[in-house]
C-alpha cells in the first residue's frame, strides 16, 4: 500500500503491524494452537511433504531466483526483477515489453492473444519494501531453503504471487490452445511507494493497453484455516477503504505530540456515525457462516443490528468494527526537511465519504490551528468491484475443488490497500487472490524480519491459479 506523504517506510510498516495485529491478538488467545499448527501440514500429513525435495522444483527454485534480486527502493533494482520475468516469458515464447522509467523504476507486461482482445490481467509489483539485514537471521535476498520455509525479502509480498502468475501463464501457452479471452501479465514498480510510476503510470500513459483490461486479478486476498486440511474461509477480496493523509507541521514539538496523543485515543474509537456500506454487508452475510461463535454468525448475517446496537458493535472484532468507520491514524513525529517537525495522519475512509467531512469529524480545524497543515487524497476508488463478477466464481470453484467444504466467499480489506483501488477508479473490476494456503503466523513476517512462505503451500497454490486462469480463459 502506497500513498504520497514524506514517511512511507514508517506508514507502511505500522499499518502492516495493525493488520496482522488483530490475527496476532487471536494467536496469543490460543497460543498452544498456535503452537500446534504452525507447521505446513498437520503431523499425520508430515510424511507427504519431508517426501518431496521441494528445493529442486522448477517453481520452487524460479521463485528462489526471483527472491535474489533485490528490488527494494533503497538498496536494489526493479529493472533486474523486471527482465528476469521477461526472460522467462521469452523462454516460453511470450514476448514481452519492459519500460524502464527514471533510472531503476520499470514495468513490464506480455500478451497472450485469446479469440476475444478483452483481457484478464495478471497483476504483481516488482518492488519490495527496504530491509535491514542486522534483522534477519539470514541475508534478506538469499532466499535460503530450510525446508519447509523459504526466508527472503518479498517471498510473500509479492514474488509468491507474481510466479504463480507467470506459471499458470506459461501452462496456458504450452497448451497449445488459444484461449476465449486474452491474457495480460502485468508487473509494475513502485506499488509500496503510491504506483506513480507503476500502475498509476499505466493507467494514465497506455491507454491502447487498458483498454483491453477486462478484470484485474491482483493481492489482497486472504485465507483462515483451523488447520492445513480444514479452511476456514478462502476470501478474494472485492473492496477496500480508502487511503488520505493529512500532514500537519509546526516548530513546537510538544503542540504536535499532545496533538498526537489526542488523535491516537479518539481517531479510530468512533461508536457514532457507524454505516454500513453494501460492500461490508455482502462480505459479512458470506463471511458469517465460517465463524465459530455463534453471536457472531448472528451478528454478521444480521449486521443492520449493529447500528442501533452498540453492545453489538463492541462484539465485533477490531478489523470488523472498523468496516463501520472512518478511522484517523496518526504515526511517529520526525523532524521535518525544511526544518521543524511533521506529523502524519492517514485517514481510513469507507467507500463514498467526502474527505473534507472525516476530517472535520476526526480532526476538526481548531485541533490544528496555527499549524501548517496538508491534505492528501489519492485518485483512488469509492465503490467495490462486482461480487458476482466471472472472475469471483472461477476463484470459488477452482478453490473448492480441491479444498471441499471450504468456506470461500468474498472479503473486504480494512486496513491495508492494494493497486485494486486504482483500477477500480479507471473503472476496472479488481479481484485481490491468493492462491498459497498459509497458516495466519506466516502472514506476521511480512515486510518484517525474516519474511517466509511455506513451500508446500506455495507449490499447492501454482496449480490452483493455473486452474483459475484456465477456467477463466475456456
Amino acid at each position: 500500500m502506497v500513498s504520497p506523504s514524506p514517511a512511507p517506510r514508517r506508514r507502511r510498516a505500522v499499518i502492516r503491524a495493525v493488520v496482522y495485529g488483530s490475527l496476532a491478538a487471536v494467536v496469543v488467545a490460543f497460543a498452544v494452537f498456535v503452537l500446534l499448527r504452525d507447521r505446513p501440514f498437520r503431523p499425520q500429513e508430515s510424511e507427504r511433504w519431508i517426501q518431496t525435495d521441494y528445493a529442486r522444483l522448477p517453481e520452487v527454485r524460479l521463485l528462489q531466483r526471483y527472491v535474489q534480486i533485490d528490488t527494494s527502493p533503497t538498496t536494489g533494482d526493479e529493472v533486474a526483477g523486471a527482465r528476469f520475468l521477461a526472460d522467462r516469458l521469452a523462454e516460453a515464447g511470450i514476448p514481452s515489453h519492459l519500460e524502464r522509467l527514471d533510472g531503476k523504476h520499470a514495468n513490464l507486461w506480455a500478451v497472450l492473444e485469446g479469440k476475444s482482445p478483452e483481457a484478464v490481467v495478471l497483476h504483481n509489483h516488482i518492488d519490495v519494501t527496504p530491509v535491514d539485514p542486522k534483522e534477519w537471521f539470514s541475508p534478506p535476498y538469499e532466499a535460503r531453503i530450510q525446508l519447509p520455509w523459504i526466508y527472503g525479502r518479498g517471498v510473500f509480498d509479492m514474488k509468491s504471487v507474481a510466479i504463480a502468475q507467470l506459471q499458470a501463464l506459461i501452462a496456458l501457452k504450452k497448451s497449445g490452445v488459444q484461449p476465449a479471452r486474452s491474457v495480460i501479465f502485468l508487473g509494475t514498480g513502485g506499488e509500496e511507494y503510491g504506483s506513480f510510476l507503476g500502475t498509476r503510470w499505466i493507467l494514465a500513459q497506455h491507454p491502447e493497453l487498458v483498454k483491453r483490461f477486462w478484470a484485474v486479478l491482483t493481492e489482497g486476498g486472504t485465507v483462515e484455516a483451523r488447520t492445513r486440511g480444514d479452511v476456514k474461509y478462502w476470501g478474494t477480496e472485492f473492496a477496500q477503504k480508502r487511503f488520505a493523509d493529512l500532514i500537519v507541521c509546526g516548530s513546537d514539538l510538544q503542540r504536535l505530540q499532545e496533538l498526537r496523543e489526542v488523535v491516537q485515543k479518539e481517531g479510530h474509537s468512533a461508536v457514532t456515525g457507524l454505516t454500513l456500506l453494501p460492500e461490508v454487508r455482502t462480505f459479512l452475510q458470506g463471511y458469517a457462516p465460517s465463524r465459530d461463535r455463534q453471536d457472531l454468525r448472528d451478528l454478521f448475517a444480521h449486521p443492520d443490528r449493529v447500528l442501533s446496537d452498540i453492545a453489538a458493535f463492541r462484539k465485533l472484532p477490531a478489523y470488523v468494527q472498523s468496516m463501520f468507520r472512518n478511522e484517523a491514524v496518526p504515526f511517529a513525529l520526525h523532524e521535518a526537511l525544511g526544518g521543524g517537525y511533521e506529523l502524519d495522519i492517514k485517514f481510513h475512509l469507507l467507500p463514498g465519504v467526502e474527505l473534507a467531512q472525516v476530517r472535520d469529524q476526526l480532526v476538526p480545524p481548531w485541533m490544528t490551528h496555527g499549524l501548517t497543515t496538508l491534505l492528501v487524497e489519492p485518485p483512488t476508488s469509492r465503490h467495490g468491484s462486482p461480487p458476482d463478477h466471472p472472475v469471483m466464481a472461477a476463484i470459488h470453484d477452482a478453490v473448492l475443488a480441491r479444498h471441499p467444504g471450504a468456506g470461500v466467499g468474498p472479503m473486504f480489506l480494512a486496513w491495508t490497500a492494494t493497486d485494486s483501488r486504482f483500477y477500480r477508479a479507471a473503472g476496472i473490476p479488481s479481484y485481490g487472490f491468493s492462491p498459497f494456503l498459509i497458516m495466519n503466523t506466516d502472514t506476521f513476517q511480512v515486510d518484517a524480519a525474516n519474511e517466509r512462505m511455506a513451500l508446500p503451500a506455495f507449490v499447492d497454490g501454482i496449480h490452483l491459479y493455473a486452474d483459475v486462469l484456465r477456467r477463466l480463459t475456456h
